[in-house]
């Protein structure tokens, strides 16, 4: 089985539909992917779980929750999405918004997702170009360390290795247990000579530094990544722990069905 562990749908800065989705992993030989949400990109989560209903079982939605937005969503909704199975995890947009992984306002939706053992995902590292106003200050890897610290019961995963800060964030993942990354969004469509090359030096620093494959999730970022070059290159990378890395990990950390 391969679980593509970061995806997404959207209207504004992302422009795709699930159609698209399961043509692409159809075409990549990608049996699931996790879906992510987010008024960011025009799809608040009770859409995107509306939207992904007809593919339950395949396509995994993850919500999103903004502390710059007002109201916030009642915890006693995010709480029943975490129960019914209809959301895997909730995703944070640091960096393209404005606050800290370790965000006051967000402790009792961290609180909820340690109950239900489902992970707060955070953007970390570089920013997508159509998105100007973004600061990197808030997605540096390393602050995650913070929050993976004062809640070590709380599931936490990096999205992009925190590129270009991939030691960082291989330290934060070896140093906690509660945290892995997943290696998504390294490139705009599909690997040239270059791009495979300091893709797969990266790859396997981060897997030295965070000194276990249970700490690393395939992930494409799509649309942003085709998803058939990039599972055949982490493919090649995983080697013995493809198993672990394309699939295993993603069911253990989401906790799938």
């Amino acid at each position: 089985m391969i679980i593509d562990a970061h995806t997404h749908l959207g209207r504004e800065l992302i422009e795709a539909g699930p159609e698209e989705l399961l043509a692409s992993m159809k075409k990549a030989g990608i049996d699931r992917a996790m879906v992510f949400c987010g008024d960011i990109n025009g799809l608040p989560t009770a859409e995107c779980i509306e939207m992904l209903a007809p593919h339950r079982g395949v396509l995994h939605a993850v919500g999103s929750i903004s502390p710059t937005a007002a109201p916030l969503p009642p915890t006693e909704k995010v709480e029943s999405w975490l129960r019914d199975g209809l959301i895997h995890g909730l995703k944070f947009y640091v960096g393209y918004e404005y606050f800290y992984p370790n965000e006051p306002t967000l402790r009792p939706y961290f609180a909820l997702l340690a109950k239900y053992k489902k992970p707060a995902v955070f953007h970390s590292g570089d920013t997508y170009s159509k998105s100007s106003a973004a600061k990197l200050k808030y997605a540096l890897p390393i602050h995650i360390d913070d929050l993976a610290t004062e809640m070590p019961e709380l599931p936490i995963v990096i999205a992009h290795m925190g590129f270009p800060w991939v030691t960082d964030a291989a330290e934060v993942c070896y140093k906690n247990a509660n945290v892995v990354a997943d290696c998504s969004g390294f490139v705009y469509g599909d690997f040239d000579a270059k791009h495979r090359t300091h893709f797969s030096e990266l790859f396997k620093e981060f897997l030295r530094v965070a000194a276990s494959p249970d700490k690393l999730l395939f992930g494409t970022d799509w649309p942003v990544s085709n998803q058939k070059p990039y599972l055949r290159l982490v493919r090649k990378l995983a080697g013995k722990d493809a198993e672990k890395i394309l699939s295993g990990n993603a069911i253990r950390v989401f906790g799938l069905p």
